[in-house]
């Protein structure tokens, strides 16, 4: 059997992968009969001599081939070249089950070269071969939970866990798509309730993202010259107890200096792909910096990182209180906003 997994949602694609694994491994022997194997420079008479070779004292053999689609891409006589492995697939051993993983190239990449591959249309029709591709699984429905809260509930429902709808909505909207760190937050999140249900104040308190998209707001306000909301953003932050005056100034500080370089970048004229590969950043995070970049220019952000660190300086050398410190740096940081943003 062979199977091909691929598309941008990665997880969901090494989680089908797991799952055909344990199916397979009826008897504790699939670890020592399983062979993976890069696809870039592999030839179809190398492939044929792994996916023939018989399992060793097993009743299976799993042959995972990463990225040969992908390194293949649609060439000229493509088929023609793969035609031994398409003629061969017919008589591959019932025992053995071939696996095609194209990795996404990048995380944002959803027009993935594999959906055209010459060589996928040849192999789909093959009667003995699956194809399942992975969208990225979307953050908002109509009229209805979205499928990120639809897969979070189901996957709750098989680990066991019980959480309040609310805090799937949380964890939905502030994760986003990021179905891995989901479902780590899920086990996070279940081990701290100790059995009870799962509940929003339990999302805000442990999850990081949240407290990350607490700060993005904080920044927002402060880059949009909003004084009053930044300060009520920080009380609510310093109040609670889920951040220090110390902490949010030095979250504040790594958000302005992400500020400098993505600016830099657009000023430059360069894009939000440039932004994402020089900064790292992908997802919800490149969103807002996106955002906050637009609306400021690099002088500002200069200029807000220098009060930063004179703030930094003033705790330091015991001038001021570090509550009082954070909250004058929030209200002198948000003067420092342009003037067309304050207007929006």
């Amino acid at each position: 059997m062979l199977h091909v997994l691929y598309g941008p949602d990665e997880f969901r694609a090494s989680e089908a992968l797991r799952a055909l694994r344990a199916s397979l491994d009826t008897d504790g022997s699939l670890a020592s009969n399983t062979t993976t194997i890069p696809g870039r420079n592999l030839s179809p008479n190398e492939l044929i001599q792994h996916a023939s070779a018989l399992p060793f004292l097993a009743p299976a053999r799993v042959v995972i081939v990463e990225n040969l689609l992908t390194s293949l891409g649609n060439r000229r006589g493509l088929v023609d070249a793969w035609q031994p492995f398409l003629d061969f697939l017919p008589s591959m051993p019932e025992s053995n089950h071939v696996v095609l993983l194209e990795s996404p190239r990048k995380r944002d990449d959803r027009d993935s070269p594999v959906g055209r591959s010459s060589l996928l249309s040849a192999l789909k029709q093959r009667p003995n071969v699956t194809v399942t591709e992975f969208q990225e699984l979307k953050t908002w429905a109509r009229g209805g939970p979205s499928e990120v809260a639809q897969w979070l509930q189901d996957r709750a429902v098989r680990r066991g866990i019980s959480i309040e709808p609310r805090a799937i909505e949380a964890l939905a909207d502030t994760v986003g798509a990021n179905l891995r760190a989901l479902a780590a937050e899920l086990e996070k999140l279940a081990t701290y309730a100790n059995g009870r249900t799962v509940t929003a104040e339990d999302v805000r308190v442990l999850t990081p993202v949240v407290r990350e998209e607490r700060v993005f707001d904080l920044v927002d306000a402060i880059v949009e010259g909003h004084a009053s909301n930044a300060l009520k953003i920080l009380r609510r932050m310093l109040d609670d107890g889920s951040e220090t005056p110390g902490h949010v100034q030095l979250l504040v500080a790594r958000q302005l200096r992400q500020l400098v370089r993505a600016t830099e970048i657009l000023e430059g004229r360069g894009t939000q792909d440039d932004v994402a590969s020089t900064l790292s950043v992908r997802g919800f995070p490149l969103t807002k910096l996106m955002r906050q970049a637009r609306a400021t220019h690099r002088g500002a952000v200069e200029a807000a990182l220098r009060a930063v660190e004179a703030t930094d300086h003033s705790i330091k050398t015991g001038k001021l209180s570090d509550e009082l410190a954070i909250e004058l740096l929030v209200v002198q940081l948000a003067s420092l906003a342009p003037r067309h943003a304050r207007r929006r």
